[in-house]
């Protein structure tokens, strides 16, 4: 029987896992492909689908346009941690494994003692390794790097063994091999990898016998694979660092994202770890002001950790220092851009004070470091001062590398919050500004409270043949109050307050050729007369939305449709993934009713309500949402499965309400319907000729050299859109008859249409004819007709 190991359980968890994952996605685009063939397949035959129902819905639906695409991101692939074992474990100590190497070393060579040096790169020096001693400081001879004079330092400045035959007589080395008597030397560098020297082994022999080719060989090996196991013991003690390090900054990292820390906290503690783990004595952390630069000066914001004998968790912060005021390392790293490790600062010629003057600090060596973003230095950090006084070396700036670049993610979200601070005081000015300005004028308010908020209604406004262009607009403010107060404003309502709403939402509407205030008054009406015709059918929350959804539908409307607003990159559409426009128009309609209070009389629950009801209400009026809920409705009621009580089926009710009463502009006479639907193709066609200018093809609606078939897009528009929606209220709602049939009469006024136009055409053609038979005879203009 075999037994697992935990290796291989987090493997196999990491595969199940996978499993699972893509199993789900197989999942999920099954039920995409499922819905799309539900959503796709309405009231229209299967044979004209592609011709009919695609180009009618395409001003409507999210299609993939004509002309220049971004390039999709490609996405990554997943990589399991857990198939990853840690390399080694435990450190080793170098010192101790070099000299043991050195002891056998000298064993298979038969030398009679061995010496053992270990390069320093900062000084350049040679230091012999005492063996057995507790303070190895008292015990250090240093011995300068270079060619000649010492055998030992000779191998490390030339990183070739030296073989001596004969000490005594060598007038290379006037020093000799000091401190010995020795007859033959062979001196070995320990050479890593990267080529530099890491110490020079020095095997010597009292006799005369000098060291032969094996034993040059085997010194060599053995040199070689010292050098190996050193780099490779460097790199992994560096690499156990970092990841040590790596965790505790994802640890502070996580609680200062998750709001759990202040960024003063957060970056203290963050510069107390740093300290620690590199054995530095001072830590600082600066974010440069770049917007409040005062006469070339380079302000900063700095955190500063102190001394590590210091026992305090009180974040330090200076608010602003002056990094142009003396020459220190932050301000050079702050002017430059380049990283800086100052091994000796009493020899930099470059710092002048011993003192930092933004730290107080005596600086002897420091390791600084800039964050960067596109437009230059962003922050600084620095390290001060190592406790052992030995200068950075490199493998401490390979680890200080990620500290600085979990910094860096620190200074971006800094500022980002900074962004989003400013940003959001600046919208609260806006919004005050926008506030004082929706109040409607006071004489047109006075004007309509003389009524007592209200206008009456003609003769026919109860009939869905009623148009405003039979009124006067000045009365639409009059009339929607006197719907509101029908419908439900009649008790928890001012009417003060909903003349003042009223007012305010029809002059937020653009002065565009449809999607403008009447449209908005239209589609009110529609809703009214539903809803007024089939009392009872809908609570009195939901009669208030869809009421003040209906005015509110298409406030601040461009006149451009989701998809030019996606194509040319609006603002709106980086806001909102879907129905962008319908969005926006919540959003308003919702600040409007907040601004004005008009829901302050009902309880919250009630307030809560139909706001969230107006949200869907109006983004159903998105014919792609309109779409979906056709396809789920039209199942229900054919099979007789709807039912009043599933809150469901009210919801996909509600929706095809709001499409009915959009899409009522077509069911008018249709003389009225004929100026709605010109006033449509001024706004498509205007839409059209933007899109050429960006080089784009526009759709055939929306082509303006196509306007020749607009008779026949209606039918098909009709046809497609609005009749199933019509026909579909119908069957919930019998007493709606009056729009289908409107529907159907408009339908067949525009196949007259096109027949009169055809014969129109046929006629010139014939005439045509007959001129080219007789080319000298003229007809008068009666003939012709």
């Amino acid at each position: 029987m075999s037994v697992s190991t935990p290796k291989d359980m987090n493997v196999k968890k990491s595969i199940e896992k996978n499993e699972e994952n893509a199993n789900a996605t197989k999942d999920a685009e099954n039920d995409n492909r499922s819905m799309s063939k539900v959503q796709s397949h309405f009231l229209v035959p299967s044979e004209k689908l592609d011709k009919v129902t695609r180009r009618v819905i395409a001003p409507y639906a999210q299609i993939e346009r004509k002309g220049l695409k971004e390039e999709e991101a490609k996405e990554g692939r997943y990589l399991d941690m857990n198939r990853f074992n840690v390399f080694l474990e435990d450190t080793v100590d170098l010192d101790s494994l070099l000299y043991e190497t050195a002891m056998v070393l000298k064993t298979i060579t038969n030398s009679s003692g061995v010496f053992l040096y270990v390069v320093d790169d900062v000084r350049n020096e040679i230091i012999l390794m005492p063996h057995n001693t507790k303070m190895p400081e008292r015990h250090e001879v240093n011995i300068p790097i270079g060619e000649g004079k010492i055998a030992a330092a000779h191998a490390a400045a030339t990183k070739e063994f030296l073989l001596i035959q004969d000490v005594q007589r060598d007038r290379r080395f006037s020093e000799g091999l000091k401190w010995i008597d020795a007859k033959v030397a062979l001196c070995m560098p320990i050479v890593k990898p990267d080529g530099n020297c890491h110490a020079v082994l020095k095997l010597y022999r009292t006799n005369t016998e000098s060291y032969d080719d094996s034993v040059v060989y085997t010194a060599v090996s053995v040199a070689c694979w010292a050098g190996a196991a050193v780099h490779q013991a460097q790199a992994r003690i560096t690499l156990q660092k970092t990841a040590h390090l790596n965790n505790e900054l994802r640890a502070l990292l996580h609680s200062y994202f998750c709001d759990l820390a202040s960024l003063d906290t957060m970056i203290t503690d963050m510069l107390a770890v740093v300290k620690s783990f590199m054995g530095a004595m001072r830590s600082s952390f600066y974010i440069l002001d770049r917007d409040n630069v005062v006469s070339g000066h380079l302000l900063a914001d700095m955190w500063d950790d102190g001394w590590h004998a210091e026992k305090t968790t009180m974040p330090k912060k200076k608010t602003k220092v002056n990094l142009n005021q003396d020459q220190t390392p932050a301000g050079l790293v702050a002017r430059t851009g380049q990283a800086l490790n100052v091994r000796d600062a009493y020899k930099d010629t470059r710092f002048v004070k011993e003192i930092d003057p933004t730290t107080g600090t005596v600086v002897r060596s420091c390791l600084v470091s800039p964050i960067k973003d596109k437009h230059g230095v962003i922050g600084i950090v620095q390290l001060t001062n190592k406790s052992n006084a030995r200068p950075f070396s490199v493998e401490d700036e390979m680890i200080f590398e990620v500290f600085v670049s979990y910094c860096s993610l620190i200074v971006h979200f800094y500022n980002m919050q900074h962004q989003k601070i400013y940003h959001q005081n600046l919208n609260d000015v806006y919004n005050e500004l926008m506030s004082l300005h929706l109040n409607p004028c006071r004489h047109v308010f006075e004007e309509l409270m003389e009524t007592n908020g209200i206008v009456l209604p003609p003769n026919n406004f109860k009939s869905y043949d009623y148009h405003i262009s039979e009124g006067s607009k000045e009365d639409m403010p009059g009339l929607v109050c006197f719907m509101y107060m029908e419908t439900f404003a009649d008790r928890n309502f001012d009417r003060s307050r909903i003349a003042n709403f009223c007012l305010t939402v029809l002059s937020c509407y653009r002065n565009n050729p449809y999607h403008n205030a009447e449209h908005a008054f239209c589609f009110t009406h529609t809703l009214y007369l539903v809803l007024t015709s089939n009392p009872g059918c809908f609570d009195y929350v939901e009669t208030a939305a869809l009421m003040l959804a209906g005015l509110c539908h298409d406030i601040d409307h461009p006149g451009f449709n989701n998809n030019f607003l996606a194509l040319c990159k609006h603002p709106l559409s980086q806001m909102y993934r879907s129905s962008i426009l319908e969005n926006h128009h919540f959003y308003l309609a919702k600040k409007i009713i907040e601004d004005k209070n008009i829901l302050g009389k009902l309880p919250l629950v009630d307030r809560e309500r139909i706001l969230e009801e107006m949200q869907y209400n109006i983004l159903c009026t998105d014919l792609a949402v309109y779409f979906q809920i056709r396809a789920h409705l039209t199942p229900l009621v054919g099979e007789h499965s709807f039912d009043w009580a599933d809150n469901a089926h009210r919801k996909m009710v509600k929706g095809i309400l709001m499409t009915t009463s959009d899409l009522s502009g077509c069911c008018k006479p249709f003389g009225v319907a004929k100026t709605i639907a010109e006033n449509v193709y001024e706004e498509f066609y205007s839409q059209g000729d933007k899109e050429r200018a960006m080089g784009y093809t526009p759709l055939s609606m929306m082509d303006r050299r196509r306007s020749i078939n607009q008779p026949a897009e209606q039918i098909q528009f009709l046809s497609v859109v609005v009749l199933p929606c019509v026909l579909l209220l119908q069957t919930v709602f019998p007493n709606t008859s009056p729009l289908t049939d409107n529907c159907r009469k408009t339908q067949d006024a525009w196949r007259e249409e096109i027949e009169i136009r055809g014969q129109r055409l046929w006629r010139q053609d014939d005439s045509l004819g007959n001129l080219s038979r007789s080319r000298y005879s003229t007809k008068s203009r009666s003939d012709l007709t």
